[in-house]
């Protein structure tokens, strides 16, 4: 049994349809809460009565960015349930209302599917039912009508931006690139593998995850989605701005430089220099 989730979003998003292939679908708008353990978790009656104290739930935050391994970790940490149970339920349950890809290409099947947002759990939470709130936060608040191309793109979005201004732009790069059947070659990517998947004790055969997720490895998009992505990258990733830049980066001088031709980029970055990011964690 647990608590009804909470939580806290922001934004509207729009549908604009796009589809690449990538290195490596019409959804229902019925709710996940159809599973029985759902149902009798859902304190909407005056009549009923519960036992459950305060001190047994745990309010929790799944920031935007957040990988499923971190969130794994903060539901560990939390009491709610363990990392093992958490990754066992979201490799083996088949969403009611989503059409989520199983694809043994991706080391977390639900890695973009977990919405960032407040929750409220119950400890010693079925990770069943943890999971089914997250993806009814993710139906509700994107509407679960993105394609596969625009959630990789706009977790690629959310971890290569540090503004939310600049979100559109970015990812109307990465439409370009795609489309010019060029190497994204985001370091995000590779990142993501470095430092969630290689040597991850959850998982096994972690050496072949690199070829299919590093952008300097592989043409075209990532197996998947390589963060769980908030509203504002999402949005972005359905609206990108129209531009001809090929290139970008964000430069000593706390600001983000675009380019259309290499030669422009390595003389911006000569010039300013490259700041880079710091770690979601």
């Amino acid at each position: 049994m647990k608590q009804k989730v909470t939580m806290i979003v922001a934004g509207s998003i729009l549908v604009l349809s796009l589809a690449f292939t990538g290195c490596g679908s019409d959804q229902q708008a019925t709710s996940e809460t159809e599973n029985g353990s759902q149902q009798s978790s859902s304190n909407t009656s005056s009549n009923i009565n519960t036992s459950t104290s305060v001190s047994d739930t745990v309010s929790i935050t799944i920031p935007e960015g957040f990988t499923w391994d971190l969130i794994a970790k903060r539901l560990e940490a939390n009491g709610i349930c363990s990392a093992e149970d958490f990754y066992q339920a979201c490799q083996n349950y088949s969403p009611k209302s989503l059409s989520i890809p199983t694809d043994e290409n991706r080391p977390f099947k639900m890695e973009g599917y977990l919405y960032p947002a407040t929750y409220t759990f119950e400890k010693n939470s079925d990770a069943e039912d943890v999971l089914i709130d997250m993806l009814n936060a993710y139906r509700d608040n994107t509407g679960g009508n993105l394609t596969d191309t625009e959630l990789i793109v706009a977790s690629i979005v959310q971890m290569e931006t540090r503004s939310v201004e600049h979100m559109s732009i970015i990812a109307g790069i990465i439409y370009n690139r795609l489309e010019q059947g060029m190497q994204l070659q985001m370091d995000s990517t590779r990142e993501y593998i470095n430092d969630y998947v290689t040597d991850n004790p959850l998982l096994s055969d972690t050496a072949k995850y690199a070829a299919l997720y590093n952008t300097y490895r592989c043409e075209g998009l990532p197996a998947g989605p390589i963060c769980n992505p908030g509203a504002d990258a999402i949005y972005a990733a359905k609206n990108p701005t129209q531009t001809d830049y090929l290139y970008f980066f964000f430069g000593n001088d706390n600001e983000n430089h675009y380019s259309t031709t290499y030669e422009e980029h390595q003389a911006a970055m000569a010039q300013f220099g490259v700041q880079y990011g710091e770690s979601t964690e």
